[in-house]
């Protein structure tokens, strides 16, 4: 689906267009194989790179080819509680801005849309806003993340074993978060230096925010990657300690009924026994087990097997 919108320094209501006008911005979400031919051809972009928009493992990357920029990304994807990421590809060139993806991306347009200073018509600066929303998207992904790694962190007890699968999702997904926001950053570099798009003093400004949010969103994938891993390593200690305990206590309780068990197999025999006679050797034989079974468990209980 291609949809069109214009918003303009004359006219600050951002209007959806039926064709296509000058400084306006392209939303391609989910094009089809004629979509992206009409659009190659129209605007006399590479199909290919068009293409690569939709593969789901596409690298960010950036290229210029026939004076226009094609910056690759991936953003934030949360589908049935799944977090990943998706390859969005930003277009800039000479009277217009593109996005496509394989995606809706309304999500992405609805925030830009509500922002006073966003105008289709300055390429540059929606480039970089569209960043900002971005980068955005990455900071409330991770702030979930990381209050889901908090509540963990203050309930030790209360983790189970199916929340370690929730660990190693948080692992995957805070990795796949580095290899979008590093990228990111490399793109941010290389635009910086002003030989790829030329920008205004406020858009140096907004730049420089971008770059260090980038920087502090990567830190905090780190940081939560971290927190991740020995939280999950701590649980797998804890559940090995209360394992060996278990194995200490079955294998000293198997020991203390052994002997009993050994003693009254015994004198269950069809032989001659000492005192088998005597009308006492039952209470002198429960009386005995139960010393023993004392003595042995007196001297478990001083090695800390029980």
């Amino acid at each position: 689906m291609i949809n069109y919108y214009k918003r303009s320094l004359k006219n600050l209501n951002i209007k959806s267009l039926q064709n296509y006008q000058d400084g306006c911005v392209i939303l391609a979400s989910s094009p089809s194989d004629k979509e992206l031919d009409d659009l190659a051809l129209k605007f006399n972009l590479e199909r290919d790179l068009l293409s690569d928009a939709l593969d789901p493992y596409e690298v960010p990357r950036m290229e210029i080819e026939k004076n226009a920029v094609y910056a690759f990304a991936r953003i934030p994807s949360e589908e049935n509680t799944r977090v990943s990421t998706i390859p969005l590809l930003i277009i800039v060139s000479s009277g217009f801005l593109m996005l496509v993806a394989k995606k809706d991306l309304d999500f992405l347009f609805k925030d830009l849309r509500k922002r006073k200073d966003f105008f289709t018509t300055q390429q540059t600066t929606s480039f970089l806003q569209i960043f900002g929303e971005i980068q955005a998207d990455y900071g409330q992904m991770l702030t979930k993340i990381n209050k889901r790694i908090n509540y963990f962190a203050l309930n030790m007890d209360e983790i189970k074993d199916k929340d370690i699968a929730n660990f190693i999702n948080f692992e995957i997904t805070l990795n796949e978060f580095l290899s979008a926001l590093i990228p990111i950053r490399h793109t941010l570099n290389n635009i910086s230096h002003g030989k790829i798009l030329s920008f205004s003093a406020d858009d140096d400004e907004l730049l420089d925010d971008l770059r260090l949010q980038n920087e502090q969103l990567i830190e905090r994938c780190k940081s939560n990657l971290t927190n991740s891993t020995n939280l999950r390593q701590a649980y797998e200690v804890i559940s090995t300690s209360r394992l060996n305990r278990t194995m200490k206590l079955l294998t000293g309780m198997t020991v203390i009924l052994a002997l009993p068990t050994m003693i009254t197999s015994f004198y269950g025999m069809n032989v001659a026994l000492p005192y088998a006679q005597s009308p006492f050797v039952f209470w002198g034989i429960l009386i005995f087990i139960f010393a023993l079974v004392g003595v042995l468990f007196i001297a478990f209980r001083g090695r800390k097997l029980l």
